[in-house]
């Protein structure tokens, strides 16, 4: 083999070699997404997912990621523009998918304004935090304001947008609007494309909405099968 020929080969096979070590390394940095207005953490967990994990995995390994984010604890409260880790597939896999499951489901069970304590991270799954985010308080709105986003909800979800209902009927229901507390236990009572069925949340939104004087059909919320 002459000089010139032999040199690019070598090339070659060094190029090769390089993207075969690069090209991991890649995979394992993590990513991040800016929340969009109607996102939720169930619907930014399905964006993201990677292909060989569940989406409570992702939901999961997002919620560590992210403890500052999410407004009182509520998993369902992000505030437009904040920039979410997403971890890359190694962290998200380490928990098994009946352990996320569980976890999952006692995160949601707990109220929104307690602290949520999850199972510790193992150092495999430590990922590098983003800068600080300081979570904005927002206190609840008034009365005429509920009443406007419980209107504002009814349109979302005619249009078809289940996510941006959510957010405009969870503002409404914390303002204090029966109607839209009623509404959230009737979407969290069969679930939709933004939220998974929760027993247990339609049931604390149903109990809010009977203190406002709204009738609630009994029963209205079906035990799990």
């Amino acid at each position: 083999m002459s000089l010139p020929r032999a040199l690019a080969a070598s090339l070659l096979a060094c190029a090769a070699v390089a993207a075969f070590v690069v090209a991991p390394a890649q995979a394992q940095s993590s990513q991040t997404h800016e929340v969009r207005n109607g996102d939720t953490l169930f619907g930014v967990a399905r964006k993201t997912r990677h292909d060989s994990v569940s989406r409570n995995q992702m939901f999961l390994a997002i919620w560590r990621a992210n403890q500052n984010a999410f407004r009182g604890g509520n998993t369902h409260l992000l505030d437009v523009g904040t920039v979410l880790i997403i971890p890359p597939l190694g962290a998200v896999a380490a928990t098994q998918p009946g352990e996320a499951d569980r976890l999952v489901r006692e995160i949601l069970a707990k109220p929104a304004s307690a602290p949520v304590q999850v199972a510790a991270i193992k150092p495999a799954e430590v990922v590098k935090p983003a800068p600080p985010v300081t979570p904005s308080v927002t206190p609840p709105i008034g009365r005429e304001e509920a009443a406007k986003r419980y209107q504002e909800g009814l349109a979302l979800e005619r249009r078809g947008d289940d996510s941006g209902a959510l957010k405009a009927f969870l503002d409404a229901g914390e303002g204090g609007n029966g109607l839209a507390q009623k509404r959230l236990g009737e979407i969290y009572d069969k679930g939709n494309t933004a939220v998974e069925r929760d027993y247990e949340t339609a049931l604390k939104w149903y109990q809010k909405a009977r203190e406002q004087g709204i009738e609630i059909p009994k029963p209205l919320v079906r035990s799990p099968r």
